[in-house]
């Protein structure tokens, strides 16, 4: 049946745009092919339902809403939607990023001889809690939250970053087919109790299938194994174990366990409520528990860090794949600073570490009189400090900075430690001042992640034009004037526009000459960057 559908479907141009190139993967409701966008001379990935499916309109519909709730939301860990149609062949689509690296789970199963640290798992964690805070901010659910629709996606720039995927059974909070009788949608390894139940449905049901992943993470099994009723019936009835007690070599600490187990409660009410709260939670697990953590991220043997990432800043040679992708979002000089493996090295080279003297310029108040001792205190400060800023997995906005006021305790080991270099290093203070405060404030509270967001949204979106219908009413008039039918019947051309404001799908009534040249005069006009489905337009 593959190879069948494979030739009818590779070399054909969707909405006159989209050109299928190869066969990539096969889902539960499409096959996921490599394709390029003719026009802007881009590669892509093609989501087509399969065959059998798209005779289903049940399935049609579906298969479209998961496109248009994606393409509706807009953030740095979700998978983008370019567009979205169903071609008079039968063949039902939507073209969206193409991503390269590999999905958490086979990321997972490769790793199973050194799992990730409480750290990597926990900064994987906080990025998928941010994808699905605004997932809920929009008023939907996921539903089907599992480590095989997080991708790891890597960049151009060799990090990799989370990308949430899949909102196949994805349903508007206040939706009625939350509820449906007789329909359990979702992998029972993930689904809360009322899940299984079919009862009411919120958002703390995806806050549960998190607890799942995060477990997931932290030991590399799911809570509870069996045969399908047998796991739904224990995620009903049984309390899932603590993850330090699956795994007691790993370092998982009584605040971590605490706060699976809480997003794991079997009733709503004794979960955290919202996604922003355990967020929260795992960023200040981080600030409490960076220094006990690091250790076990130092030890990791150092081929764990070898697949080819490139790295704009230095790193320890054992920094985990995780640790790698919190570069992503952290801002250099915080996480090189608290890097475990530069800490083992030798005094000199920690205090010619590229973000130090920035940190030092914002001590030099409390240096006393001579340059020397600035560089003592600094010196001093970025030592005590080092565990601390290993938490910040986003940039944070201008907040009071307070964790150097209990640096300056040590003043003793200062002046063995601190050569006469570094200090025409701290003495040049004229460098932007500006980012080294950034550097040195402490983590972004979850809540406020999507602003990088709102900043993309108001570059990438062009203002709306001037009443776009007039310009298609104009072009549609010198088309009929062209084809001599300026009084003849009009035309309903059904069209669709993109989040940028593009026309994304133009098919006219009638097929003939003056109906195409109607599309095209619908197609070239630039309407307000919003996103709009099944428009009609007499002409």
């Amino acid at each position: 049946m593959v190879p069948d559908r494979d030739a009818q479907v590779i070399g054909t141009v969707l909405e006159s745009r989209y050109r299928v190139l190869e066969r990539l993967g096969r889902g539960g409701m499409g096959d996921v092919y490599l394709g390029e966008d003719t026009r802007l001379r881009r590669r892509c990935a093609l989501k087509i339902l399969h065959a059998e499916l798209a005779e289903d309109r049940t399935s049609v519909e579906r298969f479209l809403r998961e496109a248009q709730m994606i393409a509706s939301l807009d953030h740095p860990h979700i998978v983008d939607i370019y567009s979205f149609g169903e071609e008079p062949s039968g063949l039902v689509f939507f073209a969206m990023e193409l991503l390269q690296g590999e999905d958490l789970d086979a990321r997972l199963r490769r790793r199973a001889a050194h799992p990730f640290t409480p750290h990597d798992a926990c900064v994987w964690a906080i990025e998928i809690a941010r994808a699905v805070a605004c997932v809920h901010d929009s008023g939907l659910i996921h539903r089907d939250l599992k480590v095989s629709n997080v991708f790891l996606a890597r960049r151009r720039d060799g990090q990799e970053i989370c990308k949430l995927l899949d909102f196949g059974i994805a349903r508007a909070e206040d939706s009625s087919e939350l509820t449906e009788t007789g329909v359990t949608l979702g992998t029972p390894s993930y689904m809360s109790p009322e899940q299984i139940r079919n009862a009411n449905l919120d958002r703390r049901s995806d806050i549960y299938s998190f607890g799942v992943v995060l477990f997931k993470l932290l030991t590399g099994r799911v809570p509870f194994t069996g045969e399908p009723i047998q796991v739904a019936m224990q995620h009903c009835e049984a309390p899932p174990p603590a993850p330090s007690s699956v795994a007691p070599a790993a370092g998982i600490s009584p605040a971590l366990d605490a706060i699976v187990l809480k997003a794991m409660a079997k009733k709503p009410g004794d979960r955290f409520q919202s996604m922003q709260e355990v967020g929260q939670a795992l960023t200040e697990l981080l600030q409490r528990e960076a220094p006990a953590l690091a250790p076990v991220t130092a030890a990791r043997p150092p081929h764990d860090a070898q697949p080819s990432v490139s790295q704009p800043v230095p790193i320890a040679p054992g920094q985990s794949d995780a640790e790698r992708a919190a570069l992503a979002s952290t801002p250099a000089p915080a996480l090189d600073a608290a890097t475990p493996g530069q800490g083992a090295q030798t005094s000199p080279p920690t205090v010619a570490a590229p973000p130090q003297p920035r940190r030092s310029r914002l001590l030099l108040p409390l240096a006393g009189a001579g340059l020397l001792a600035a560089a003592a205190v600094a010196f001093a400060l970025n030592r005590g400090d080092a565990p601390q800023p290993r938490p910040q997995i986003v940039a944070s906005p201008p907040t009071p900075p307070t964790t150097p006021i209990t640096s300056p305790e040590p003043p003793a080991p200062i002046h063995t430690a601190a050569p006469a270099e570094p200090q025409p290093e701290l003495e040049p203070p004229p460098q932007p001042e500006a980012a080294s405060s950034d550097e040195a404030l402490p983590p972004l509270d979850p809540e406020v992640t999507p602003a990088p967001a709102v900043e993309k949204k108001k570059s990438i979106k062009p203002a709306a034009p001037l009443d776009p219908l007039k310009q298609v009413e104009r072009k549609a008039q010198k088309c009929r004037k062209a084809h001599g039918a300026l009084d003849g019947p009009k035309i309903v051309v059904d069209y669709a526009v993109g989040l940028d404001g593009k026309v994304t799908r133009s098919v006219p009534s009638v097929h003939d000459a003056l109906g195409k040249c109607l599309a095209e005069a619908v197609l070239s006009t630039p309407f307000e960057p919003k996103l709009a489905l099944g428009r009609k337009v007499s002409l």
